[in-house]
C-alpha cells in the first residue's frame, strides 16, 4: 500500500549556499579594508587625497562584489539563507541537471512547503503545501525567472491546482497532478532592465501588464494553430525546447525581420503601408491580414517585439503552460536527500 511523503527534517548548509558565501569573500575583504582605513585615519590626518583615492578604488571594488549576490536575479538579501532543504526527491534514471525533483522546504517563517522543479522548465518552480495524511496537497504559486540580454523578469504568480504526492517504498515516490493548474495574477516580482532595478509595486505593475500583452499573443497562437490555417494539421506543436519555438513563430511574428525565402505567404509588399517604430517598419498590411484586431496596435507600435525580446523564455513558459504541467504528471521519483 501507497503510504504518504516520507519527509525528514534535517539541518544542513546546502551546496548553494556554501558557494555563495564563497563568492562573497571579497566584499568581507573590501569591508576589511575600510575599516583599516577608518581607523588609522583617526590616528593620523597625513592621508591627504591619497585617502579620497583608497575610498574610491573601495567603491568600486564593493560595487564588484555587489554584482555577485545578484547573480541569477535574486539580490542576496539575506533570505537565500531563510530556506532549510528537508528532503529532496529527484526523477529516477534522470540527468541531474535536468532532472524533476520535488524538494519539502522549511521557511524562515516555519511553515513547511513542497516544490517541483526542474526538467525542461530551470526557471521554474511550482510550490505548495505539505501533504495530508492522504498524500494530497494543494498548489500556491509558480516562482519564474525569464532573463535575457540585458536583465530579468522575475515574479511569483498565483496559482490554483492540486496534486498528490505518496511513497511506493521509504526510498521511492510518485508524484501527481489532479487535473488542471489554474494562473490567477502575479503577486509579486522584480524587473532588471540594464542599469535599472525596479521593485515593488512599480515592478508589479509593469509585469501584470507585460503578462496581459504575452497571454493576448499566446491565445492567438493557439487559436491560429488549432484553425486550420496553418500547414502543421491541428494539434499545438510540443517544442521540444525554446530553439524550436522561436523558429517556429518569430517569422511568423515578425517577417520584417526575416530573409525573405523565410517570410509566411501572407507577406506582401505590393501595395503594403508602412509604419517605422523603434528602427524598423512595420508592414500594415500584413498585420491586418495575419492578426486579430486586439494585436494589431501591440504588434505595430514595436511592444511585441519588446516582449518578444526581452520576455522570450516567459512567453515560451505561457504558451506551454499545460504541457509543463503534463510533464510533472505521473513521475517516479527516487529520495536523493
Amino acid at each position: 500500500m501507497c503510504g504518504v511523503i516520507n519527509i525528514h527534517k534535517k539541518n544542513f548548509t546546502t551546496n548553494f549556499v556554501s558557494s555563495i558565501r564563497h563568492k562573497l569573500v571579497p566584499s568581507e575583504r573590501s569591508r576589511t579594508s575600510y575599516l583599516r582605513y577608518v581607523r588609522d585615519s583617526q590616528s593620523t590626518s597625513s592621508l591627504g587625497s591619497c585617502g579620497s583615492w583608497l575610498i574610491l578604488l573601495i567603491v568600486f571594488l564593493l560595487s564588484g562584489c555587489t554584482s555577485l549576490v545578484q547573480k541569477g536575479g535574486e539580490v542576496l538579501d539575506g533570505s537565500v539563507f531563510a530556506e532549510k532543504t528537508l528532503a529532496v526527491y529527484r526523477a529516477a534514471g534522470a540527468n541531474a541537471k535536468t532532472a524533476i525533483e520535488v524538494k519539502g522546504l522549511k521557511l524562515k517563517n516555519g511553515e513547511e512547503i513542497l516544490e517541483i522543479s526542474g526538467g525542461a522548465w530551470p526557471g521554474l518552480a511550482i510550490r505548495g503545501s505539505m501533504p495530508e495524511p492522504d498524500g494530497s496537497f494543494s498548489l500556491r504559486e509558480a516562482r519564474f525567472l525569464s532573463s535575457h540580454t540585458h536583465g530579468w523578469n522575475e515574479f511569483t504568480m498565483d496559482i490554483f491546482g492540486s496534486a498528490i504526492f505518496l511513497n511506493q517504498d521509504p526510498a521511492t515516490g510518485i508524484l501527481r497532478i489532479m487535473g488542471d493548474v489554474e494562473r490567477v495574477e502575479i503577486s509579486s516580482g522584480k524587473i532588471r532592465l540594464k542599469s535599472s532595478y525596479i521593485t515593488g509595486a512599480a515592478a508589479m505593475t509593469s509585469l501584470r501588464n507585460r503578462r496581459e500583452r504575452i497571454t493576448a499573443l499566446t491565445g492567438w497562437m493557439n487559436e491560429r494553430l488549432h484553425d486550420g490555417s496553418h500547414d502543421d494539421g491541428h494539434e499545438t506543436p510540443a517544442f521540444a525546447d525554446i530553439g524550436e519555438f522561436e523558429g517556429y513563430w518569430k517569422r511568423m511574428l515578425f517577417p520584417e525581420l526575416v530573409s525573405g525565402k523565410n517570410r509566411p505567404e501572407e507577406y506582401s509588399v505590393h501595395n503594403a503601408e508602412w509604419k517605422r517604430e523603434d528602427s524598423v517598419r512595420w508592414n500594415l498590411g500584413y498585420t491586418g491580414t495575419v492578426f486579430q484586431e486586439g494585436l494589431w496596435e501591440y504588434r505595430n507600435s514595436g511592444a511585441m517585439l519588446r516582449d518578444w525580446e526581452e520576455a522570450l523564455p516567459w512567453i515560451f513558459m505561457e504558451y506551454s503552460w499545460n504541457m509543463i504541467i503534463n510533464s510533472f504528471n505521473n513521475t517516479v521519483l527516487q529520495k536523493v536527500k
